[in-house]
């Protein structure tokens, strides 16, 4: 394998050692004893395919470090597992192990940690001057928009706009400038996204937050699920402004690219085909959507280490899209957006959910190269550098 961080290669006893620990957790002690070996988490999984091996193999020999790392974390494999196993998650823990151990260089992706002063979002936010301080980022309000960190840079002008229709609904809205802290479970370093998420908690407690309303399926589970704002209503922003959302302006042909973090409840997808419906918006079901779902590339940081394997799993959502009849290709994760609007050959457009709600128009094509402009020249170089200071 190909993975673009620092490793060695492990000898026997390293690698009973590291199984040994993971077991102890057990993820891999149960899909060791329990895979049938069937296969069918294999399906369009790129890790398990290329390795040829089931989860119970894996499991049962070890899991070395790499292997880790080019997991996705999507949960498809728990999706089409018959007996329910969650192979990824023996690969997630895996991968805290590694950072337990320094067998993995963390610093090498500190741009991505939220919990940094610096980061390329950040310096994304700084390089193109978005600044929401004409929107209330501080004062006591029972309503709380979190947007998540990815819309809140990449889409200022669409943030503004739901945030403005919110504003319209409710009484106050407080605008949260905060990430749920998944880049930091998805490393290997949980601990540090635990203090993240109780940092946002304490924050809403004191400025009287009783309504928590998400853009990002990241965040909605993050903070629905695991007790972090145990006395907040947390919402999406489908069920927000399920009331404010536009009628069908036109002929096209929508498919909706179902997330990974919603594969198991399916929220998200429910609501925006609710929406659309509602709308008589024309759609098209992908061949995979709902648990099935294939990953856009995003999760699990794949992007970051198997660069070419998130490729794939862009082309081939494009392409699924499109065999379904979809003019345009709707997410309701800004990340997945982001992701298929990388691909520059594509002959399906691409835009969030909200954008066609909303009746709102966005480029998603030129932020890949609006990101790549900040680095270009000596500034640049020296901007690259300020993302691995201490």
């Amino acid at each position: 394998m190909h993975v673009n961080i620092s490793s060695t290669n492990f000898k026997l006893d390293k690698i009973n050692e590291v199984n040994s620990l993971n077991q102890e957790k057990g993820w891999a002690k149960r899909i060791g004893a329990e895979c049938t070996d069937c296969g069918q988490c294999a399906e369009s999984c790129r890790i398990l395919t290329e390795l040829n091996e089931s989860p119970g193999q894996i499991a049962r020999r070890g899991i070395e470090m790499d292997e880790a790392y080019g997991c996705a974390l999507c949960g498809k494999c728990e999706a089409m597992c018959p007996l329910g196993l969650s192979p990824w998650r023996m690969f997630e823990q895996r991968r805290v192990e590694a950072v337990q151990q320094g067998e993995i260089t963390i610093e090498e992706y500190q741009y991505l940690f939220p919990d940094r002063a610096v980061t390329v979002m950040s310096m994304f936010r700084e390089y193109y001057g978005i600044d929401y301080s004409e929107l209330n980022t501080s004062l006591p309000a029972q309503t709380g928009f979190l947007p998540g960190c990815t819309m809140l840079t990449y889409s200022p002008e669409l943030t503004k706009k739901v945030y403005a229709a919110l504003a319209e609904k409710y009484e106050k809205v407080l605008l949260l400038d905060h990430c749920c802290g998944i880049p930091l479970y998805h490393i290997g370093i949980p601990e540090r996204g635990d203090k993240i998420k109780g940092e946002l908690g304490e924050k809403v407690r004191q400025l009287g937050v009783k309504r928590l309303i998400t853009a990002c399926p990241n965040c909605y589970y993050q903070f629905k699920k695991e007790g972090v704002l145990p006395d907040l209503e947390v919402i999406t922003v489908y069920e927000a402004l399920a009331d404010e959302f536009i009628a069908n302006q036109g002929s096209e042909v929508y498919a909706i690219h179902d997330s990974c973090p919603d594969r198991f409840e399916g929220i998200f997808g429910r609501q925006v085909r609710e929406a659309l419906d509602r709308g008589n918006y024309q759609r098209a079901e992908m061949r995979h959507h709902g648990k099935n779902s294939v990953c856009c590339g995003s999760s699990g940081q794949l992007g970051h280490f198997r660069p070419e394997w998130a490729t794939e799993h862009e082309v081939q959502n494009l392409e699924e899209a499109g065999k379904a009849g979809a003019d345009t290709l709707l997410a309701y994760c800004h990340a997945c957006v982001l992701n298929f609007g990388n691909i520059a050959d594509r002959k399906i457009k691409i835009r969030h959910a909200l954008n066609t709600l909303l009746g709102f128009e966005e480029d998603y094509s030129e932020v890949k190269g609006k990101a790549a402009q900040m680095f270009e020249g000596e500034e640049g170089y020296e901007r690259y550098l300020k993302l691995f200071q201490d």
